[in-house]
């Protein structure tokens, strides 16, 4: 049994704290996002359910008419047909956590209990995160992106941690792996097609390895130690040669969810409803033009990164075998992301699971600069320069924290307000009436209220979610400043 000294503990109570910090300070921001946008429209479509049964329902025809994404749409209809929006919050904030820890246990080589690694993982979510306003914070869209990104990174920690213990597994993780494939194969359409993409390559190097060791009688494929070796490499997995009866079974899994997924009617009526400029060979043109710069708008920072810390490894010495982690997952990211090309319209919220594997890539790279690697005083200068770019970033944070925190509970304030005079005038039975629009001052990066919020014109689609909502004929916005009523 491992005894930690007490530089060890030192380090496991940082990393705690560290953690906690992580579940407290996105969960206040969650709490001060009101249900915005889509919000009402589910909320109230849902509570035309006249029973739990009839979720199922809705889900069916939005399936056969609008989109595929079944898994995040059922679960934003339970939340909203048990009004439990508040045990949402803290239920996403727990995925957040869990998607930050996922992302950690993706690392190699890793030092035991790394608080700088895992501060710069949180770091990288809340300062470089796709739409992190919309795709964390936002009820609906968290469904979306936070919660099922945080299903398939989840599916691959666990698959990637039985890969490298190397154990065949029993008939019930075989069972589960092929549910648990099924729920994220079901979740986003480039986002878990960059997951079956990386069992694919899991696949094709053990073949190789398999392949290789049959020429090869004299070469044996080093064992893994044992399964608390959780910093050993994928590398040591990858020259095993024996496709393990679960990994099967969660891929096709996973490719049955994702056959669901991408097949279900909804997907080309919505498609339909999208008339694009070009067609052909200059159509695929446009999109690959389209794709390319809401990569740059969204990665151009963590491109950079990505590049600068490759080359940096390069000059300490490491090979492309030893960064083979890094480049396996910055092909992830590229692959995800120009798998938007399919699209016609691409959003820039649905690259957040793209981002995400590109996350891991840097911090994997950036966990790789050690000091007790390469040239001593080159590696020294390289480290504390990682030291110091975590710290920075983290000074930042705090201030942008602090700055938007204040900003969100007067956003909140407003709305709580408004809600309530909007509630009352439903039940006077108002048909007709004028309701405030946000203040301006306001708005900030963590916030999407401002793109969401109701304006002058009754029939724009923000009011008309509102109106449908509290069951009002017709809501106009006027400035909060020439607001009287309260």
């Amino acid at each position: 049994m491992h005894v930690l000294n007490l530089n060890d503990k030192w380090r496991k109570n940082l990393f705690i704290v560290e953690v906690i910090a992580c579940y407290i300070t996105v969960l206040a921001f969650m709490i001060l996002t009101p249900m915005l946008g889509d919000d009402f429209n589910y909320y109230a479509t849902v509570n035309k359910a006249g029973s739990f049964w009839q979720l199922f329902a809705q889900e069916y025809d939005q399936y056969m008419h609008w989109t595929g994404r079944s898994v995040a749409h059922i679960i934003l209809r339970m939340v909203f047909y048990f009004d439990a929006v508040m045990l949402f919050n803290f239920l996403s904030a727990g995925v957040f956590v869990l998607l930050t820890l996922c992302i950690y246990f993706h690392i190699d080589r890793r030092r035991r209990y790394d608080y700088r690694l895992y501060l710069l993982i949180v770091l990288m979510l809340w300062i470089f995160g796709v739409s992190f306003a919309e795709t964390i914070l936002l009820k609906y869209a968290s469904c979306n992106y936070l919660i099922t990104t945080g299903i398939i990174i989840g599916f691959l920690t666990l698959y990637r941690h039985w890969l490298i213990q190397g154990s065949k597994g029993s008939i019930l993780r075989c069972i589960g792996m092929f549910l648990f494939g099924i729920v994220a194969g079901w979740c986003s359409e480039n986002t878990s097609g960059g997951a079956i993409l990386l069992q694919l390559i899991y696949f094709a190097v053990i073949l190789y390895n398999r392949k290789h060791d049959s020429v090869d009688t004299g070469r044996k494929a080093p064992a893994v130690e044992s399964a608390s070796k959780q910093s050993d490499t994928l590398s040591v997995a990858m020259y095993g040669n024996k496709i393990m009866p679960w990994m099967i079974t969660g891929f096709i899994g996973m490719i049955i969810g994702f056959a669901f997924m991408i097949s279900a009617p909804g997907n080309y009526i919505r498609a339909s409803f999208v008339e694009e400029e070009h067609t052909g060979l200059v159509g695929m043109i446009a999109r690959i033009q389209k794709t390319t710069l809401l990569i740059r708008d969204n990665f151009l920072i963590l491109i950079c990164m990505f590049i600068v810390i490759l080359i940096i490894l390069r000059v300490m010495g490491k090979t492309w075998k030893e960064l083979h982690n890094m480049l396996l997952y910055g092909f992830l990211f590229l692959a995800t992301a120009y798998s938007l090309i399919m699209t016609a319209e691409p959003q820039g919220r649905a690259f957040f699971g793209a981002g995400i594997y590109l996350t891991i890539a840097i911090c994997q790279g950036f966990s790789d600069i050690k000091l007790d690697e390469g040239p001593k005083e080159l590696n020294k200068a390289f480290y504390i320069a990682g030291t110091c770019l975590v710290s920075l970033m983290f000074v930042h944070m705090f201030f942008e924290y602090i700055d938007s925190g204040v900003d969100l509970g007067r956003i909140y304030r407003e709305e709580s307000e408004r809600n309530a005079y909007l509630a009352q005038k439903a039940a006077e039975g108002a048909t007709s009436i004028e309701a405030p629009m946000l203040r301006p001052d306001f708005d900030n990066k963590y916030t999407f209220a401002y793109v969401l919020d109701i304006t002058e014109d009754p029939g724009y689609w923000t009011n008309t979610e509102v109106e449908a909502y509290y069951g009002i004929e017709s809501i106009s916005g006027v400035e909060r400043a020439n607001w009287t009523e309260y």
